[in-house]
């Protein structure tokens, strides 16, 4: 009987350990008070500004590629690199100003954290070190693109890279071409 008793007793401690070990889904009341205080809107404004030499960078590729030249020339293709990357920038911010944005960004927020992150993350941006992390990571991460990007438009730029791809590229395609 004692031994039942004690069976049940360990039954009942484990059940209610494994109830505390599962962590609870993401509320959205909290996801949207961690959005808050971590300025999101500030941060994907701000991360437009800081893309601009990127966005600069694209528009000349696209202008590139729609004249079909390597370098640009005149004063007039210049002015329209200009032109070509704020409305780059201005799409993007139209695109973030979205209501369906902030709600797939929450979304991903309730997908990938728990509640109880999500109010260690609070917590952590309610600190003087918090709110500077979370300013310098808009940084960060801005500078790690910037750099990737570089580093493709590097690799495309090496004759011998952009042959391989292109010869990669063709393999692929080439069944597809002989189909139709």
């Amino acid at each position: 009987m004692n031994k039942r008793i004690y069976t049940l007793m360990i039954s009942f401690f484990i059940i209610g350990m494994m109830q505390n070990a599962i962590a609870s889904p993401a509320q959205t009341k909290s996801v949207r008070e961690l959005i808050k205080l971590s300025d999101l809107e500030n941060v994907l404004s701000t991360s437009l500004d800081e893309m601009q030499p990127t966005l600069d960078l694209e528009a000349e590729n696209i202008l590139l590629r729609v004249l079909g030249k390597e370098k640009l020339n005149t004063t007039q293709e210049y002015l329209a690199v200009i032109e070509l990357s704020q409305l780059l920038k201005d799409t993007s911010s139209k695109v973030y100003a979205r209501p369906e944005t902030l709600q797939a960004i929450e979304k991903i927020y309730t997908e990938t954290l728990t509640e109880e992150e999500i109010q260690a993350y609070l917590k952590f941006l309610r600190t003087p070190e918090g709110k500077s992390i979370n300013q310098k990571n808009l940084k960060i991460g801005t500078h790690v693109f910037q750099y990737m990007n570089n580093l493709s438009q590097q690799t495309l730029s090496d004759p011998e890279q952009s042959l391989q791809i292109k010869e990669q590229f063709l393999t692929i395609i080439k069944p597809l071409i002989q189909q139709q």
